[in-house]
């Protein structure tokens, strides 16, 4: 088998890129010829690797490009990068070769969604967002801050003000999401979609069209088994994240304020002078590594993940959860299919300051936080999301697609 991983970026610089590197690695662990192809470097060491070929095209993201007008053109329909996809996919066509998109709506393009169905190869994408089916790529409308309801590309939708930055990006948007459904027709059922989770699914499917086949499969974490945190004896509450409107820190930060409870706030972003300066026992550490983020969990009692987004996914909760963290988890997140409401840690409804804050004060008895604790240790480890685990189930995936499309060429 021959996967040629397709990513924006390189290096480790976002969830996306951390899987896609990820995976990368434990399919060239496990005999796979891989190609990974970026767009922007550097390199990440970790694809050093004597089955793994790399190639950079060495182009710029589009939010790092001086001319707005050439980065939305780059944004909507990059031709040269479709062009130097098919030239490094030609010659390695063959019956047991796939293309697996991690991410391509920063440098890529929709228009390199299609190059492998021109060439007779199956693809399959990963939905690490939602940008294949909406055009904020979010599902989410900022201005009200709460998740969407209509049907992306609808009239309620295009004129929706819904986007981040402002209407403009949103007609860019708009124009790129027309872009993206043009590929996705012309790759038609050679193309296979990859969810994070069952909720990610649950919300995309309904706008992806039937001829697309879905699975899931979840993303692994980098952790190995150490000895349980011991929740009750520590008393901070921690969120570790982008600080934005959207993981709802600005809300978690209230109620901490509110109800007396210490947070510590692991992260960077634009909410970080707010939330600096508000008073109270939140104390926000601003970006930290890996290490360093590590050591503030096994400091913590709980770790509270507020998103009021249509998260896909939440690999921090499962770092959480594999150290015998109990967590708070929004309802309406990738992350609460690994929550037991009441066992391993509290589900909540998203934006709302009640439930979290009584959900912070249950957890805030040391018996219910080291009870939860050991739950949530005890069931992570009894079906880890290892990167062996994690390439497994990506092996069985591209194996289904590969005599699918198989057995499509040979009925054509």
């Amino acid at each position: 088998m021959r996967v040629i991983v397709v990513s924006d970026f390189g290096d480790v610089n976002g969830g996306a890129a951390k899987v896609a590197v990820m995976s990368a690695r434990g399919l060239a662990d496990a005999s796979v010829a891989v190609h990974f192809v970026c767009a922007v470097p550097p390199v990440s060491p970790l694809l050093d690797h004597a089955n793994i070929a790399v190639e950079c095209l060495n182009a710029a993201d589009v939010w790092t490009r001086g001319n707005p007008v050439a980065a939305a053109a780059q944004g909507i329909w990059s031709a040269s990068a479709r062009t130097a996809l098919d030239a490094i996919v030609a010659p390695l066509a063959g019956p047991d070769t796939l293309v697996h998109f991690h991410q391509w709506t920063k440098a890529f393009s929709p228009s390199v969604l299609s190059a492998p169905a021109r060439r007779g190869l199956p693809s399959v994408v990963s939905l690490h967002d939602y940008f294949l089916v909406c055009p904020n790529g979010a599902y989410y409308r900022y201005a009200e801050q709460k998740p969407c309801t209509v049907t992306p590309m609808s009239l309620a939708c295009i004129g929706a003000p819904c986007d981040r930055h402002s209407a403009m990006h949103k007609a860019v948007r708009l124009v790129r999401q027309a872009a993206t459904a043009r590929a996705v027709k012309h790759a038609n059922g050679s193309l296979s979609v990859l969810h994070m989770s069952n909720l990610a699914a649950k919300v995309s499917n309904p706008f992806i069209a039937p001829e697309h086949a879905r699975y899931v499969v979840h993303s692994p974490i980098e952790i190995e088994r150490g000895e349980p945190v011991d929740a009750a004896a520590n008393t901070r509450f921690l969120f570790a994240g982008r600080l934005t409107e959207e993981k709802g820190i600005r809300l978690l930060a209230k109620v901490a304020r509110e109800s007396g409870l210490p947070l510590t706030i692991a992260g960077d972003g634009p909410l970080l002078p707010e939330l600096r300066s508000g008073g109270g026992d939140v104390a926000c550490t601003g970006w930290l590594d890996a290490p360093a983020l590590k050591v503030a969990m096994r400091q913590a009692r709980a770790l509270v993940f507020p998103s009021t987004w249509y998260e896909t996914c939440g690999l921090v909760v499962l770092e959480a959860l594999a150290q015998g963290i109990p967590v708070i988890v929004s309802r309406n997140t990738g992350a609460a299919d690994f929550v037991e409401h009441g066992a391993n840690g509290l589900l909540v409804e998203p934006g709302d300051a009640q439930a979290l804050r009584a959900a912070m004060t249950t957890l805030n008895d040391p018996q219910t936080a080291a009870r939860m604790g050991l739950e949530a240790y005890t069931r992570y480890w009894a079906k880890p999301l290892t990167l062996e685990a994690h390439t497994k189930r990506l092996l069985d995936v591209y194996g289904a697609i590969l005599a699918k499309h198989q057995t499509a060429s040979a009925d054509a």
